[in-house]
């Protein structure tokens, strides 16, 4: 039974049904939204007194038997193995083998690999290649080295990478030489001398490199490659060691996004046709048809005439693979059952029933055509399709849902891309298969439409995607948003708002935290596959209901994961609309387990949807109390930021009593301290007028990932301005959080602000002469200007200068590291560092007082002629107790302290 939803009666909602009953509860329930946000995100409702769960079951939306649909066949991709170069067209080449790009993940292809006596197939993308160069508008070459494959280096992190070394010796003694003999010692010569030359030539004075490229052009091309491999065999200045691994490469050529170019009928004439024509527009040679190992990823696009939106059946994914693969259905049932490591589910808007999949059905489960990869997914994703930081899509941060502004941009965005879908985008279904090129005009042409009809649902777009829009913070009309994806977007998004709204001090509470991060994970998963690596794991095991091991049906499990060898229920053992009962265990397993032995939970969904556990609606809405929470490393990964560090963020100051801080610790530590970051959408206001107005810094480094289709953005030039600003905010924070600790860890701070003051950048203790609402121990001194002025040159250093690591407080800020790199960088004029200092010096003579800075340390503790200790305390032998010393602004300032009592 669900741990969280135990006991609850189930009740079937077809999709509209379920969209109508959130419209009611929206309606019924204008000034509480909780009915709704419940109903939408956990499944819960009431009725007559009782407490429901929904079963969203959208089978009734099978395609029926005489509806109007088109089919197309096309090829989408192509990955071929050869010796040679077999292009037809010139190439655009790095000059040298560049040290990064490279094929890093899988494409489901092998390649046999000898190492020692054995001989084994190793994934392409385990065995040491670069990325060499292009040709075509998007086609890439790939150079691969099977004789650098090794177990050991096969487990090294960036194993798919080569060495320099190995990249020097490819580059020196066989590609230069090769161009030379091609081309001409004349034609040759702007080729760098050496690898080691192309490497310096290419660093650049502020890091990173730009590495050059070369055209060869088309008449050479079938020649270069056993050229390099000659050259490689006839120096005398290689082992032969490194001759053997050197000539032993070959090319991968990677043609990718064609099948806009190439749709035809599903028949094998046409698709012969087509494929000859899709050889010749990729300027591939016809040797290709028999040299090497070729793939190509052929396609299927099913499609409804009226511009409806078709979706896969989960429960026909097995006769799905049947009619492509052509295999039995004992074979095409294992392959896809959520047990087995090379079957992978999507589910479509987080409905169990309607998904994708991804398949590597290995050697025996290829089928006639001997595939390697099959996937089926639907092509409403490319709507909000954007590679962005590892995303494949729009999506929506911690940071951004835990801002002011609600409903954030990203779900306004989202909610106009929806509305604008159901006016001009329907949803075709697509499968793929990667098979031999032998098979190329074969596949997915001997499939029956009217089984492949009864494996998809059809939905309006209307009922898809949405009908009108919101701008404000909630839908004033919901009636007519009959869409699933708007219910659950607006109830995850109400949830974000009322926790925004909410108190500071429960917004940051475990289980809230876990809440804010979970309905992230399901808005990005409307329109996207879910996020299911090691953390999303971790946050659907703390947000997802829970159930006993063994009462869980395979199908229902919340991702991939092992069962206990016991009685494991399949969806075929419930009656639609049952109980949740518990089932009965098997006859030997029937003695009860003795109180305190926990049975073994795990996250499920078990009712058509992925629902959320319950939920409390406090100030702050959050999981229910008690229940799992996410490990710190998933924390991390989510918020990027500790839950200490999210509560100095978030939690306003002055709410705990001073009196109470002081006798916090706050814990010194030599790591680096945390930049200070603005965390509003508006930027922060400038702090000073340093050269011309709008004058920027040199632009940063930026490397556009030539491997990547969707390149992004070069980090924006900060304005001088700015980037005082933001290095001022930091000095201050860095200051405060370096403020010193006495012996013993039992003692308290001698200052009495919190961790959260710490961290901020507000400049008011500085200028505030109560000196014991700052501190409880300080020795102050009416500093001269010269003094004042010494402490500011070791605060901020001159041009040229250089510290050790040894030294206190300074290394660890952040402040002083971008202080050093922007004095010291040849790129900043004199005039402009000066100009700099000097705003900076400025500010910092509106302050009462800064530490005793020296070159050692930022603030110094020890007694010292000319400070006055408070509170007046000495050692036995007369001479004052340590404690932090600060130069006070002038012979005038006043100062006050009150004692605090012991």
């Amino acid at each position: 039974m669900p741990v969280y939803h135990q006991g609850l009666r189930r009740v079937n909602h077809s999709l509209r049904q379920f969209v109508e009953h959130g419209t009611d509860l929206w309606e019924d329930h204008p000034n509480n939204p909780e009915p709704f946000v419940n109903f939408a995100l956990t499944g819960t409702f009431s009725q007559e007194g009782t407490t429901l769960q929904a079963f969203v079951d959208p089978i009734q939306n099978i395609v029926p038997p005489q509806y109007d649909l088109s089919i197309s066949r096309d090829y989408d991709s192509v990955l071929g193995i050869a010796s040679d170069l077999l292009v037809e067209d010139n190439i655009s080449v790095f000059t040298v083998p560049h040290p990064t790009y490279a094929l890093k993940s899988g494409v489901h292809i092998t390649y046999p690999v000898s190492f020692g006596d054995i001989e084994r197939d190793v994934d392409l993308h385990r065995i040491p290649n670069f990325e060499w160069g292009k040709f075509g508008p998007r086609h890439h070459l790939h150079i691969f080295f099977p004789g650098l494959w090794a177990p050991q280096r096969c487990k090294s992190r960036g194993s798919y990478e080569t060495h320099e070394r190995e990249r020097a010796i490819w580059y020196n003694h066989g590609l230069r030489p090769a161009m030379i003999a091609l081309l001409g010692e004349n034609l040759a010569q702007d080729w760098p001398a050496s690898y080691q030359t192309e490497e310096i030539r290419a660093r650049r004075a502020r890091g990173g490199y730009s590495w050059s490229t070369k055209i060869i052009p088309q008449d050479i091309v079938p020649f270069l490659a056993d050229r390099i491999r000659m050259q490689l065999r006839s120096t005398n200045d290689l082992a032969q060691e490194d001759k053997d691994w050197a000539t032993n490469f070959f090319v991968l050529h990677t043609i990718r996004g064609t099948k806009g170019m190439t749709w035809h009928l599903p028949l094998h004439q046409t698709a012969e046709v087509a494929f000859r024509q899709f050889l010749h527009d990729s300027r591939l040679s016809l040797e290709v048809l028999t040299a090497g190992d070729w793939y190509v990823d052929v396609g299927v696009e099913i499609s409804s005439n009226e511009g409806a939106c078709l979706q896969w059946l989960t429960a026909t994914h097995n006769v799905v693979v049947q009619q492509a693969l052509l295999i039995d259905d004992a074979t095409a049932a294992r392959i896809t059952d959520l047990g087995s490591s090379k079957y992978s589910r999507d589910y479509s808007s987080h409905l169990t029933a309607i998904s994708g999949f991804r398949i590597a059905p290995g050697v025996l489960g290829g089928g006639a055509f001997s595939a390697r990869y099959i996937q089926a997914y639907t092509t409403d994703k490319s709507i909000v399709y954007n590679n962005d930081d590892g995303h494949h899509a729009k999506f929506l941060t911690t940071r951004e849902a835990m801002a002011l502004e609600q409903p954030t941009p990203t779900i306004s965005g989202l909610h106009t891309i929806y509305d604008r879908a159901m006016t001009f985008n329907g949803s075709n279904a697509r499968l793929e298969v990667r098979v031999p090129f032998f098979w190329a005009t074969r596949a997915l042409t001997a499939f029956d439409p009217d089984i492949l009809r009864r494996c998809l649902c059809i939905f309006t777009r209307r009922e898809w995607w949405c009908v009108g829009s919101f701008r404000e913070s909630l839908l004033p009309d919901l009636r007519c948003h009959r869409s699933f994806r708007i219910i659950r977007l607006q109830a995850a998004s109400s949830v974000i708002s009322w926790q925004v709204a909410g108190p500071p001090q429960l917004r940051v509470h475990d289980q809230a935290l876990t809440l804010t991060a979970a309905c992230v994970w399901l808005i990005n998963g409307l329109h996207a596959r879910p996020e299911d690596g090691p953390a999303a794991k971790k946050l659907m095991d703390a947000a997802l209901p829970l159930s006993e091991a063994d009462e869980v049906a395979r199908d229902d499990l919340a991702y991939r994961r092992s069962l206990p060898q016991r009685r494991v229920i399949s969806r075929s053992d419930r009656e639609e609309g049952d109980e949740d009962e518990e089932e009965v265990p098997d006859e030997e397993e029937e003695e009860e387990e003795e109180e305190g032995n926990a049975r073994h939970l795990i996250a499920h969904n078990a009712n058509g949807c992925v629902f959320f556990r319950r939920i409390k609606f406090t100030d702050a809405p959050r999981f229910r109390a008690g229940g799992p929470t996410m490990p710190n490393e998933a924390f991390r990964f989510w918020f990027r930021m500790t839950i200490e560090e999210i509560e100095a963020k978030y939690v306003k100051t002055g709410i705990v009593d001073k009196q109470v801080i002081a006798r916090i610790r706050s814990t010194l530590c030599k790591r680096p301290l945390p930049r200070v970051v603005n965390w509003s959408d508006e930027p922060l206001p400038d702090m000073f007028n340093i050269g011309a107005p709008g004058q920027k810094l040199p632009p940063p480094a930026y490397d556009d990932g030539s491997d990547i289709d969707d390149a992004g953005t070069p980090p924006p030039q900060l304005t001088v301005n700015a980037f005082a600003s933001e290095l001022f905010r930091n000095f201050v924070a860095n200051v405060k959080s370096k403020s010193p600790n006495p012996r013993g860890n039992t003692k308290a701070s001698y200052l009495k602000i919190n961790n959260v003051e710490r961290l901020s950048s507000d400049e008011a203790i500085f200028k505030n002469l109560a000196l014991s609402d700052t501190f409880r121990h300080v020795a102050y001194k009416h500093a001269t200007k010269d003094e004042w002025k010494r402490a500011f040159e070791w605060l901020f250093p001159k041009r040229g200068y250089e510290t050790s690591s040894a030294v206190q407080n300074y290394p660890a800020c952040p402040y002083f590291q971008q202080w050093l790199k922007f004095v010291n960088s040849d790129e900043n004029s004199e005039q402009l560092v000066n100009e700099t200092r000097m705003a900076i010096w400025t500010r910092l003579k509106t302050w009462s007082w800064i530490p005793d800075a020296r070159q050692d340390k930022m603030w110094p503790t020890g007694a010292a002629p000319g400070f006055h200790r408070l509170p007046a305390l000495s050692k036995p032998n007369g001479a004052p107790l340590p404690a932090p010393r600060i130069l006070l602004r002038g012979a005038k300032a006043r100062v006050s302290f009150v004692e605090d009592e012991e």
